[in-house]
């Protein structure tokens, strides 16, 4: 499960998320200019205070919903110029299917695949090291090993052979944590994303210590829909028990959610009911292998890298495209999906009935511009059945259909892409009804748009349903 810690970049974004939606609503757009001033106030001892403002307007323009690449030259002034248009579905700096992007001045081009010598190198008399690379590329000096790296080959082999572990190997942390190898780096070193490898599966957004990943936001839009009194409706994911805090219950935030001005809130542990069943149903009326449809960055991994699987993809829509699929059959309103996912983002494009898709994060953002405390409203009726509501971990999805299909089922469970391969090379030798696909370590609760510990999450989740997975 992933291990959570709030951390200055979160802080960070939180606080320009706020800033943009309070200074949307008052209609103040001038005010935006001021973020990276407000944020990063100037401070004779920091030399690198320009850069981190000039960094903070690339992050206000993707927070803005704008593709990095086509507004990276346009100044702030311009944009809150033209704000209609910028938050319009002709917007000309759409970002066009790219769900992560790169912030390049962030970057700091963190060495990848290189081994370094440590200061734990203490000259030994072995000079294992020495002995055992084949480049001859190892030499002492001072009293400390030396790699030359114009002859290195990057094999490992002198850090496999150092007793003091002296000898470690860097990796960039957002190539390292992508589970599909779909982060590079261009010509002047910085992070690149291969787009045609990339599954959205956010692994590269939350583990860059630099802030230089980002997702586009839907937040003012979502605000600028209201604005027009448009109708919105809300429909939240299973995974925000305990997103904010112990002391809030999921009926004091549908009330919330109802005071920020959306005309309705679901829950979409409803979908994930419907689903769960009609899968349920395929595998008791047939003898074939399915696989989960639920999280759409594993399904976007088995149409990349498993294309011989692709035929075993439960027909069933996720639980989100489920719900707001019955919504629209019944009403024009705008839909927002409130989730932990940015994947999201990219099958709600697809499917075309969520309109908008905001995070944990966003909604925080959100509930502070309208100034608005969830554990001070009354509470609402849940709805969704205890099965429902555990789609939100990893082995909940495959725990409801066994629980509807009333037989035993054989199944498979992917618990983060990074053991994907295997499962998969598993399945071939053996017969299986179901694979359980979730992109995130630990499901849903340890999504990329999280705000609170998914160990807590967790605990909270087997309180509110009764059920231990």
């Amino acid at each position: 499960m992933r291990n959570f810690v709030f951390n200055e970049v979160m802080k960070i974004r939180r606080q320009t998320l706020m800033k943009l939606a309070q200074n949307f609503e008052s209609g103040n757009y001038e005010n935006i200019l001021k973020i990276p001033k407000e944020i990063y106030p100037l401070d004779k001892n920091d030399p690198n205070i320009y850069r981190d403002r000039e960094i903070l307007k690339q992050r206000i323009k993707i927070l803005l919903g704008m593709d990095y690449e086509k507004s990276k030259d346009i100044e702030l002034y311009e944009i809150v110029k033209n704000m209609d248009l910028i938050l319009s579905e002709k917007s000309p700096y759409s970002p066009d299917n790219k769900y992560i992007q790169i912030i390049k001045e962030a970057c700091d081009m963190c060495p990848s695949g290189r081994y370094y010598v440590t200061d734990l190198c203490r000259n030994c008399v072995a000079h294992s090291c020495v002995n055992v690379c084949p480049r001859n590329a190892i030499t002492f000096e001072r009293d400390r090993a030396r790699i030359n790296y114009d002859i290195c080959v990057n094999c490992g082999m002198c850090a496999n052979a150092c007793s003091y572990y002296a000898i470690v190997k860097l990796e960039r942390p957002c190539k390292k944590a992508c589970p599909v190898d779909a982060i590079t780096e261009d010509e002047n070193g910085a992070a690149e994303i291969k787009y045609e490898n990339c599954v959205n599966c956010g692994s590269g957004y939350i583990s860059c210590p630099f802030g230089a990943i980002e997702t586009p936001s839907d937040l003012l839009k979502v605000l600028n829909e209201m604005k027009k009194n448009n109708e919105v409706i809300a429909i939240f994911a299973p995974s925000i028990i305990s997103q904010f805090g112990p002391r809030v219950k999921i009926g004091q935030l549908k009330k919330a959610l109802k005071e920020v001005g959306f005309s309705d809130v679901l829950e979409v542990s409803i979908g994930a009911d419907e689903v769960a069943k009609e899968e349920a149903e395929l595998i008791k009326n047939s003898n074939k292998l399915y696989t989960t449809s639920c999280c759409p960055a594993f399904v976007e991994y088995i149409k990349k890298y498993q294309k011989e699987f692709i035929d075993n993809i439960s027909p069933a829509l996720s639980p989100m495209t489920t719900l707001a699929q019955k919504l629209k059959n019944k009403t024009n309103a705008k839909i927002v999906f409130i989730g932990p996912c940015i994947a999201k983002k990219k099958e709600a494009k697809d499917f075309k009935v969520v309109d908008y898709v905001l995070t944990f994060e966003e909604l925080g953002a959100l509930f502070i511009s309208k100034k608005i405390e969830p554990s001070n409203y009354e509470e609402e009726e849940i709805n969704g059945t205890a099965y429902g509501w555990i789609f939100a971990k990893s082995g909940g999805v495959s725990e409801a259909v066994k629980e509807y299909a009333k037989k035993d089922i054989k199944i498979l469970k992917i618990d983060g892409l990074k053991n994907a391969k295997e499962v998969f090379m598993k399945v071939k030798g053996e017969e299986y009804n179901l694979i359980e696909g979730m992109a995130c370590e630990g499901g849903c609760i340890s999504g990329p748009g999280i705000i609170t510990n998914p160990k807590l999450a967790n605990n909270a989740l087997k309180r509110f349903t009764n059920i231990n997975i």
